[in-house]
């Protein structure tokens, strides 16, 4: 039990070390000074040495009376240097770094949130000249739902200036792995929030507040300019940014800065303690930009509860040290607004500021295919419903969508989308991706039955169905309802009149012109006996009139009706639509595909159909490729590009299909790759089986084991297409522990190339990267190698549809599958996984473009919608707008938050200028708008590139890298039309 002298003792201690605090930072200081002006070394070297004699003197006295007499006799002496030490400013920038959802779940998020709010709020009762800054509209948003008390005491907080607002996008994001429109309503809907809530305008919150964001991609300064951000604040400028300056110039693809402080080298960044050791950075800030003014992050993060009572107090004496900076309790925008008045002598850094922790590209790999799934289900959906809401097909309602926008954007922050979180928090986010996508898909699938209203499909379908009697009705309506909208896709279900000719409408949402092998559902009640529908022959009419023979690809039974899978080919136009019929045992035969354009085998046929040629070799082809796989492994063994006679791979040895190896364990599993211990280990081939034979669709299946987990791939080949399908779907048991290591499996293409180099998707464009030694690296869509067969140019590009972690090593290139780390979460990927992939070998050079567009067509795939027979004023095919060329590539459409504007947003991943046209009025849908201005990402006007209309299009130009927002209006001139087109609808 400690005595009342004990006490005492400690007391006086305490008072002592202070002081002697206080006489140790006023003699380093004092220092400080002297190197930071060398002119002035002369003059004040000699006080500072009679300083330091004194100071030891009394130190080793240990008298506290003796100290405080050495203080004040310290800073007479120090006198001279006491004008130079005020025209130094420490910007205590008070924040609560506070994790959404990192190691625990919603509930102690929020609890954390309120009391960091409530601590702050009653530390500015007690403190007038304490300010604070915080970031995150999440947080805001949880004192709304929550605290709305809490709430009305900051908003009064930030209209006296002493709560600043950092808040520019909705979570302090992870922006490698987000889709580039995900990155734009960040910033659009936290602008509009903050708006609402406080009445602050985009300059008003100039500052983009991501200091433990894991990296940051080349294309950041271009969106943020567009959004009134001019500053960042940043701490993981990445282990591959050398050098990495305090402060400086980042500047975009497309020429656009931010003016970036950089807390990378700082004892404690965005968690600091208020004291004299921030002297230390302080000192290299200031030598190396030669600045006088020093932000300076203080506050406890997440638990913690903000900045304490003890950093005020003490920030408050150490700015009445005579010999000390200012200690000025004030805002990141003040210290921005002084840093870039003196700014010009700053260096200017281009490129991207990555790598951080490349495990967080692979590991929690739910989260990251439900984040793709969720960003593609909102996009797609978005654009059928602002383009059907300005064709007057159906109102629109932008606000629907930003719901929707919220909960996948809460899911982009840093320890979330990274994986580097625990099992609450991916069960959370999962539900909230799921109300997401049942968001969208509800309102594309409104949207799209408001298109098929409209057109004429009575002609298309042609004859009526069949009188039958009641007891043998055919009839499907309402069969297969929510099948196949797990994942918020639109349902397979029959919305016709479910017998006799059935039509249907695919939609593209994408920009470019789509021509593809589609697969859809024909139902049938199961209750009246009738042949086999997958015995059954069918006939697909499409929009130009013409009949196509389709290829029955499975079949099944759900819930009381029958249904077959069927293929056929496809032409749809960009952000367009088809309409097509389905026609069951017509005595008319279709076009037959010549044999050469077939999707089939290669493989040797035995004479009996349950029976294979031992060890002969299986493979794939169709006009443009030819894959034959390793009978021993199921791996490719040879692609060949068929128009240049290439083999893109020629494997000499064994290729597994599946590479599984064992990382060494290590600390931080989820965010760190460890190296294997051991060679990649080959899943061992338990059957190789023919599938599907064309003509539209050919199948391999290679079924694998990998201790006790099992996974089946698939290899399809499709007509008319370039591209190798690779479909992956098993059960994943491998459990990582501390003393076994992180299991993984990846998925890799030893190419056959000389000086391979890669290209990878970052959000607006793509990167060239000069690594090669199998560093992980972060990509959206797809990853492409070039480089040489020979002397001729070659290369491949493989897509995906919700994996991020990329490698080249030599010329293989690798994609990381699933990680089975175990820190924080220990067991994140023990379930089921289905992984779908794309490989398109290429000769000569494949344009950036042309990748982007075979990214979004591969995540954006046709939409198909059943409908009935029924008169209508549009076409059979038809087209909302022709965006060209391919290099003004689509980010996204809406509607405008305010008004009636439609909203399309390009961008141009080239480093050439591009003349986009935009074209209207031509096939039925939409007629030219009357007028087009470019707004920034916020949907205001912007200084514009031109924009000039002819005739029936609109010419813009696109600067090398730009990203371009573009508001169309029709005043009143699309008013008549929709009278027009919701009188026909209503006749019907």
């Amino acid at each position: 039990m400690k005595t009342a002298l004990k006490a005492t003792a400690d007391l006086a201690l305490a008072h002592w070390q202070h002081e002697v605090e206080r006489l140790e930072a006023e003699l380093r200081f004092a220092q400080i000074l002297r190197e930071l002006h060398p002119e002035r070394a002369g003059q004040w070297s000699p006080p500072i040495r009679k300083a330091e004699e004194l100071a030891r003197f009394a130190v080793a006295t240990a008298d506290l009376n003796a100290i405080r007499r050495t203080v004040g006799e310290v800073e007479r002496l120090l006198a001279p240097l006491a004008s130079a030490a005020k025209q130094y400013t420490v910007h205590a920038v008070g924040h609560g770094h506070i994790d959404m959802n990192w190691m625990w779940s919603w509930p102690e998020t929020v609890s954390v949130t309120v009391e960091t709010t409530a601590t702050v709020l009653r530390l500015m009762d007690e403190y007038p000249d304490f300010r604070y800054s915080q970031s995150q509209c999440s947080i805001y948003r949880i004192l709304e739902e929550y605290r709305p008390d809490l709430l009305e005491r900051v908003a009064q907080r930030v209209r006296e200036g002493r709560w600043e607002v950092t808040a520019s996008h909705w979570v302090e994001a992870e922006k490698n792995m987000a889709n580039p429109e995900s990155l734009c309503r960040h910033v659009l809907y936290a602008r509009r929030y903050m708006q609402r809530l406080f009445g602050l305008s985009p300059e008003d919150v100039p500052i983009d507040w991501s200091p433990d964001t894991f990296g940051h991609p080349a294309t950041v300064p271009s969106y943020l300019s567009r959004a009134g951000v001019k500053y960042l604040y940043l701490h993981r400028p990445g282990t591959h940014t050398n050098p990495k300056p305090w402060l400086f110039w980042w500047e975009g693809p497309d020429g656009a800065r931010v003016l970036v402080r950089n807390d990378s080298n700082a004892r404690s960044a965005y968690n600091g303690t208020l004291d004299p050791d921030m002297l230390r950075d302080l000192a290299a800030f200031c030598k190396e930009t030669k600045q006088k003014d020093f932000m300076f992050v203080y506050g406890v993060g997440d638990h913690g509860g903000g900045p304490t009572r003890r950093d005020i107090e003490y920030g408050l004496e150490m700015n009445r040290w005579p010999i000390f900076p200012n200690v000025s309790f004030s805002t990141a925008r003040a210290f921005f607004e002084r840093a870039a008045a003196g700014s010009a002598a700053l260096p200017v850094r281009r490129g991207e500021l990555n790598f951080e922790f490349a495990g967080c590209y692979t590991s929690q790999s739910l989260i990251k295919k439900a984040n793709r799934c969720g960003e593609n289900r909102l996009i797609g959906a978005e654009i059928a419903a602002a383009l059907a809401a300005a064709a007057g097909l159906r109102a629109g309602r932008a606000d629907r969508f930003e719901q929707g926008w919220r909960r996948v954007l809460f899911n982009h922050f840093h320890d979330i989308l990274p994986g580097s979180d625990v099992m609450d928090t991916r069960t959370y986010a999962h539900g909230l991706y799921q109300q997401a996508m049942a968001l969208s898909a509800q309102e594309e699938q409104t949207a799209l039955q408001a298109l098929a209203s409209a057109i004429d499909t009575a002609s298309l379908a042609g004859a009526a169905p069949v009188a039958r009697p009641a007891s043998r009705l055919r009839s499907s309506l309402g069969s297969g309802v929510g099948k196949g909208s797990a994942d918020g896709n639109l349902s397979q279900a029959d919305l016709g009149a479910g017998d006799g000719h059935r039509p249907f409408i695919l939609f593209n949402p994408t920009a470019a012109d789509r021509r593809e092998v589609v697969e859809v559902h024909v139902w049938e009640s199961a209750r009246v006996p009738a042949p086999p529908m997958k015995d059954r022959r069918y006939l697909v009419r499409g929009p130009d009139g013409a009949l196509v023979p389709a290829q029955v690809t499975g079949g099944g039974h759900y819930w009381g009706h029958n249904f077959a899978t069927i293929a056929f080919p496809a032409t749809v136009p960009g952000l367009g639509y088809a309409a097509h019929a389905i026609i069951e045992e017509s005595p008319v035969s279709g076009m037959e595909l010549p044999p050469d354009q077939r999707a089939r085998w290669t493989g040797e046929v035995h004479h009996c159909g349950y029976s294979l040629w031992e060890r002969a070799s299986e493979g794939l082809e169709n006009e443009f490729l030819r894959v034959e796989l390793d009978p021993r492994t199921g791996g490719i063994r040879r692609l060949t590009e068929k128009t240049s006679g290439l083999d893109l791979i020629a494997a000499p040895g064994p290729n597994p299909a599946l590479e599984y190896e064992v990382e060494r364990p290590h600390g931080m599993s989820s965010w760190l790759i460890q190296h294997a211990g051991a060679p990649a280990e080959a899943p061992l081939l338990t059957a190789l089986r023919r599938g599907l034979n064309g003509p539209y669709v050919a199948t391999l299946e290679a079924d694998l084991a990998i201790h006790e987990s099992t996974f089946t791939v698939v290899y399809e080949v499709r007509a008319g297409d370039p591209k190798l399908y690779v479909r992956i779907k098993g059960t994943w048991f491998q459990r990582g522990t501390p003393q076994t290591g992180v299991p993984a499996l990846s998925f890799a293409l030893p190419l056959a190339l000389q000086g391979a180099q890669a290209r990878y998707e970052i959000p607006f464009g793509a990167l060239d990267r000069p690594l090669n030694r199998r560093e992980e690296v972060p990509a959206l869509q797809w990853a492409q190698v070039h480089g040489k067969i020979g002397k001729a140019d070659a290369g491949c590009l493989l897509l995906n549809d919700g994996k991020y972690g990329h490698s080249l090593d030599g010329s293989t290139l690798r994609l990381s599958l699933i990680r089975g780390s175990y820190e924080p979460d220990i067991l994140p990927e023990i379930g089921q996984h289905e992984i779908n992939l794309a490989v398109r070998p290429f000769a000569g050079a494949l344009p950036v473009e042309t990748a982007i567009a075979d990214g979004q067509a591969f995540n954006q795939p046709l939409r198909f919608l059943s409908t009935d027979a029924h008169a209508g004023q549009l076409p059979w095919r038809g087209r909302f707008l022709r965006l060209r060329p391919a290099a003004a590539a689509l980010c996204g459409i809406k509607r405008a938050e305010d008004g009636e504007r439609l909203i399309v947003r390009l961008f141009n991943p080239t480093s050439e200028a591009v003349a986009a046209e935009l074209g209207f009025g031509g096939e039925g849908v939409l007629p030219p708008p009357v007028a087009a201005v470019e707004l920034d990402l916020l949907e205001r006007p912007a200084p514009g590139t031109g924009i000039k209309l002819r005739g029936g299009s609109f010419a813009v130009a696109l600067a090398p890298r730009a990203i371009v927002t573009l508001g169309l209006d029709w005043h009143g001139k699309l008013t008549a039309q929709r009278r027009r087109t919701r009188r026909a609808a209503s006749r019907k």
